[in-house]
């Protein structure tokens, strides 16, 4: 496995991607060159007007504890952070309620900071006037007097098919836009179909879509990428959540195993790898730790790792990690930032923060890195509990949305 004829291994994908083969309920990931390699690629990208790192800080799982954002702002200036006005540690928030309370963490805190929120579709929500209400709010709770980058959450899943509200969203970022109360606006969780109607909508009424939030990473980028190749084609900025699989891909499910049969994935020392270097690649997880996430989560998790061969994969992450002086994490996040996706990356330390710094950044991928990591087989994974991209948020596929 670690000396893999990669010229033969292309012929071969090829004569199988044409020909239709069953992979038996596991799924290869598409064979996509780095759109960069080397040293000294872009640090930052453009999303709209504005210029942001590679890498931006994700803030769905902020509490009290959370460092502020001056704290990350003192390391590094100019960071970009998404999060939501649905963004909130309250219980309640399934239910509508306790709203905006991760947005009030940036509250006189931002500086020279970039933010990112999202307008939430609901049932009560049946005007392009509602959308600018929320802006309203959200500018209050962050502190300024207009947002750098506006977005719809998700799609209306609430209403009737064939009368669905997005279009009427949409109308309300146009609002957002002429009353000078967001810079950029964008869109999440959109399809093809879906994301290339905004699109024309928007441009109708002069204004320029800036970006589509989707899922994307190494487990998830078939449905995923054809999405990203859309956006490219509309000018349409990527940017991509679960980078890191939930967890999946920093290695921590897969070590203890990967460690007890390191021959079997050719990370031996008569492989040429040495034991403390594979160690430092994959964090060690605790007994029963289950990092903030919810007991759904955690089954689901645990049984995507035992099931999926994500631990061939991690095998191979920690080759190409010790190749870079990287982390397998560094490595998950990095690969999006190859594939031109800006990956969103959650945060709750300074440490995790220098980490996802250094993930992004002036390294690349090579191609026989992407090669090497996308030629192993696993099972698709779509989420764990009840954050779970297709099922929630409806799916990539153009069937899901056919808009006359």
């Amino acid at each position: 496995m670690n000396k893999l004829n990669y010229s033969a291994l292309l012929l071969a994908i090829y004569i199988a991607s044409t020909s239709g083969l069953s992979t038996g309920g596991l799924i290869t990931l598409p064979r996509l060159p780095s759109l960069a390699t080397g040293g000294g690629a872009p640090t930052r990208v453009k999303v709209g007007t504005l210029s942001i790192p590679n890498v931006a800080v994700g803030t769905i799982n902020w509490g009290a504890d959370s460092p502020q954002v001056e704290n990350y702002e003192r390391i590094s200036r100019g960071q970009f952070f998404d999060t939501a006005e649905r963004y909130s540690t309250s219980p309640l928030v399934g239910l509508g309620m306790g709203w905006g309370t991760t947005e009030m963490q940036f509250d006189d805190k931002i500086g020279s900071a970039i933010v990112g929120t999202k307008f939430t579709p609901t049932p009560w929500r049946k005007k392009s006037s509602d959308v600018v209400e929320a802006a309203l709010r959200s500018c209050e709770r962050l502190g300024v007097d207009q947002i750098d980058l506006y977005s719809i959450h998700m799609p209306d899943i609430f209403s009737k098919p064939g009368s669905e509200l997005d279009s009427v969203y949409w109308d309300g970022l146009v609002e957002c836009v002429n009353r000078g109360i967001v810079k950029n606006v964008g869109v999440s969780n959109y399809g093809s179909t879906l994301l290339t109607a905004a699109h024309k909508h928007l441009a109708k009424r002069g204004v320029k879509l800036a970006s589509n939030q989707i899922h994307y990473s190494l487990l998830y980028n078939d449905k995923s990428e054809q999405v990203r190749l859309t956006g490219e084609k509309l000018g349409v900025k990527t940017f991509g959540y679960f980078g890191l699989g939930m967890g999946l891909l920093t290695g921590g499910y897969s070590k203890y195993y990967i460690m007890k049969h390191l021959k079997d994935y050719g990370l031996s020392a008569s492989d040429g790898y040495n034991l403390g270097e594979v160690d430092a690649t994959m964090p060690t997880r605790k007994k029963n730790a289950n990092n903030g996430r919810s007991v759904f989560e955690m089954n689901d998790l645990t049984k995507y790792a035992a099931t999926s061969n994500v631990d061939a994969l991690v095998a191979e992450m920690v080759k190409v990690a010790i190749k870079h002086k990287k982390t397998v994490a560094q490595v998950a996040v990095n690969y999006c930032v190859s594939k031109g996706v800006v990956p969103i990356v959650g945060v709750s330390t300074i440490n995790q923060f220098k980490s996802n710094l250094d993930a992004g950044g002036s390294w690349r991928l090579d191609s026989e890195d992407i090669l090497r990591l996308e030629s192993v087989e696993v099972a698709k994974f779509e989420g764990a509990g009840f954050k779970r991209a297709e099922g929630k948020f409806v799916g990539y596929g153009e069937k899901s949305w056919v808009l006359d």
